[in-house]
């Protein structure tokens, strides 16, 4: 129980960095602010990498589960 909710926790933290990379991005190409780009892109990367490592995760222990 204390893992999945821990799991959730470190979900929400990789969709709010995933979400503020994007805003960055969207300064740097939308209004010209292109040094936000610059710092936006590695954010929008760092969340993109946590969401696809916490779906992993959890689809191993899916069926890890489903075996049993």
């Amino acid at each position: 129980m204390g893992k999945g909710i821990r799991l959730w926790g470190i979900w929400l933290t990789a969709l709010v960095i995933g979400v503020y990379g994007t805003s960055l991005v969207y300064q740097g190409i939308f209004e010209g602010l292109w040094e936000k780009s610059i710092y936006g892109i590695p954010i929008l990367s760092l969340g993109i990498w946590m969401t696809g490592k916490i779906l992993s995760s959890a689809r191993q222990a899916y069926r890890r589960q489903r075996v049993q």
